[in-house]
């Protein structure tokens, strides 16, 4: 049976590169048949494996855990803020596209976001995150 949900905030535990126990934070915004997933990086806080290391697991893995269909999902990983003077500490926002094969996601291509992008994609209506 699939889930029915309008929307889901936690912080979500995967298993990383070797199955090394990890976590991210995860926000998942259902508009109609379509998820709106939203992966965070949580850099000192997550133990162990960097989301983008394991886009094609994390995905799976959380189409699996919230019984979405591979097909209806929008993955999106947002690295936050860390407020430093390093542009690759900026918050940035990827929306990352995958081919599937056998109901496995592969071969990921990350495009860049910007933050009226984001907004699109939620209708403006529900504060996912902070931008």
């Amino acid at each position: 049976m699939k889930a029915s949900f309008k929307n889901i905030d936690e912080i979500f535990d995967y298993k990383g590169l070797w199955d090394i126990p990890s976590k991210c934070g995860l926000k998942i915004n259902q508009k109609e048949e379509q998820y709106i997933v939203i992966v965070s990086e949580l850099y000192q806080n997550n133990p162990g494996t960097s989301i983008t290391q394991v886009s094609c697991s994390l995905a799976k893995q959380i189409c699996e855990a919230y019984q979405i269909p591979v097909n209806e999902m929008v993955y999106i990983e947002h690295n936050p803020e860390m407020n430093s003077k390093l542009s690759f500490y900026d918050e940035e926002f990827y929306l990352v596209k995958f081919d599937i094969e056998n109901e496995n996601f592969v071969k990921p291509k990350w495009e860049l976001l910007s933050s009226a992008k984001i907004r699109d994609f939620l209708n403006n209506n529900d504060k996912i995150i902070q931008l």
